[in-house]
């Protein structure tokens, strides 16, 4: 499914139409996916049987009982469905006139907040009830894909899981891991220089002086390289590249990417 590129577009995009376009796609991905659609026909029949109790039993019940999901998923499925059957329309006619009414709507303040939390949530429920554990803002995290659990302190790379610490004890190689793979995950490609890693991770504001200080980062590359070629049984070896001296710095080994 296309849920997350969909929404990552959206957010994306500079133009109305490519919002637009991202909303569509994005309802598409559901509707045309027989697991998805399932899922998103229940919680729209458990949302309607809500609604129904709430004109039934009146307002007072409604706050006491009645302040679950189903019934709120309502307002964040109708905005996307009101931009998806507008650019239906729109693909079907060529009338220009459904695509104003779709810049109308995104154009109102806010409204690249409110889709963009339309789309985490309805995505979100249809992952849940289809059974699954992956939601729209996390990663997607495929069997052989190199990543850090910073949670569980466990490194995965090429098949394997590699502790690299006890939960809860962050130590140096833990806190480099996690600035590479957290903080700067959309740049895995990097140089990550000591002398910044020192000061973001470490706060070691005596880094440029102390002409010792690339010391204790060269070591802690050398463990975790150790640690993960004995944890993958010598399959991985190498997985930082780094050098030695004040300007040193480290990067993954491509090839591990």
């Amino acid at each position: 499914m296309k849920l997350k590129k969909s929404a990552d577009a959206f957010v994306a995009a500079d133009a109305f139409f490519q919002r637009s376009l991202a909303i569509f796609r994005f309802i598409e991905a559901i509707v045309k996916n027989k697991e998805a659609k399932k899922a998103l026909d229940s919680i729209l029949s458990e949302a309607n049987k809500e609604l129904d109790c709430y004109q039934l039993s009146g307002e007072d019940n409604l706050m006491c009982e009645k302040l679950g999901l189903d019934c709120k998923f309502w307002w964040f499925y109708s905005n996307l469905d009101e931009i998806h059957t507008l650019m239906k329309r729109y693909k079907d006619t060529d009338d220009k006139k459904y695509l104003n009414k779709v810049k109308a709507v995104l154009s109102d303040d806010y409204a690249q907040e409110i889709f963009s939390l339309s789309m985490k949530v309805v995505a979100g429920c249809v992952w849940v009830k289809m059974g699954k554990k992956q939601f729209i803002a996390g990663e997607s995290k495929k069997d052989g894909a190199t990543w850090f659990d910073d949670k569980k302190s466990v490194l995965h790379v090429a098949g394997n899981k590699i502790l690299i610490t006890q939960r809860g004890q962050e130590n140096n190689a833990h806190k480099i891991l996690k600035h590479i793979f957290k903080d700067n995950k959309d740049n895995l490609n990097d140089d990550f220089f000591f002398s910044e890693i020192a000061e973001d991770v470490f706060e070691d504001l005596e880094y440029k002086e102390d002409k010792n200080s690339w010391h204790k980062y060269y070591d802690t590359c050398k463990k975790i390289n150790e640690r993960i070629f004995a944890g993958t049984k010598k399959a991985v070896e190498n997985f930082l590249i780094f050098n030695s001296g004040k300007r040193a710095y480290l990067k993954i080994n491509p090839k591990y990417l």
